[in-house]
Formats: structure tokens, C-alpha cells, sequence
């Protein structure tokens, strides 16, 4: 019975820190990711699309740049936003000959300070004049 609770409590903590790890994303955070191609110009011409959560409809990125010398070539866009808190995103490129299978998800947490509702004020009082 020992040996079990020692196998649950590091299951636990395993999972824990799992989901405490999660990547950190902020409205000037940039995606980034690796896309073999034949020539950079060609990875430069796909189309990338992007995957909310578990939404099936694509988003298109804009500004994607890549760089490299040889394949697989590194490309970025500026990280598109989503409401404060857990999510996943599933990249694809997309040409003539159509749309690649999904990337591996990426699970992160998104934090927008701007986009935080404040806490209720407190302490209210009346000033008499």
C-alpha cells in the first residue's frame, strides 16, 4: 500500500508540473517555428494557417518571415491574440498542391495586462462638502 501512494503522489506531482509549465504568450510575443521547404523563397510563399483550441475553422497568419540557408527554414509571425488563460494552437502550411497536416500542438498561456479587467473597487465612502 506505501509503494501506492508514493506511485500517486508522483503521478500528481508529475502532472502538476505539467500543467505549471505552461509557455508563456503576450500580445508582443512572436510564434515560432521550422518548415522544410526547397528553397526559402518557398517557405516564404506558403500560406501558414493557425488552429484556436480546438476550433476547426483556420486563421490566416500575416507578416511571416523566415530566414535560413538550407532546409528546414525558421519562420515566425507576431503571435496572434487570445483571451487571458490556458490555450492551444496547431499551425499548418499551405501551397497549390494544398494544406499540410497539423504541427503538434503547442499548449501556452496567454497574458494580456491590457486586456486584465481590474479588481472591484473597495472601501466606498461618502465625502460630505
Amino acid at each position: 500500500m506505501p509503494k501506492l501512494k508514493i506511485c500517486i503522489l508522483t503521478l500528481g506531482i508529475c502532472l502538476f508540473s505539467v500543467i505549471s509549465a505552461l509557455a508563456q504568450a503576450t500580445p508582443t510575443s512572436r510564434l515560432g517555428w521550422f518548415v522544410a521547404a526547397p528553397t526559402l523563397a518557398e517557405a516564404q510563399a506558403y500560406t501558414y494557417r493557425y488552429y484556436r483550441d480546438a476550433d476547426s475553422t483556420p486563421n490566416l497568419f500575416t507578416s511571416v518571415v523566415c530566414t535560413g540557408t538550407a532546409s528546414p527554414f525558421s519562420c515566425s509571425a507576431p503571435f496572434p491574440t487570445f483571451t487571458n488563460g490556458n490555450h492551444r494552437i496547431t499551425l499548418t502550411a499551405a501551397n497549390a498542391g494544398g494544406e499540410s497536416l497539423g504541427s503538434t500542438p503547442l499548449d501556452f498561456s496567454f497574458t494580456n495586462p491590457t486586456g486584465t479587467r481590474p479588481t472591484a473597487p473597495t472601501g466606498l465612502f461618502i465625502i460630505n462638502q
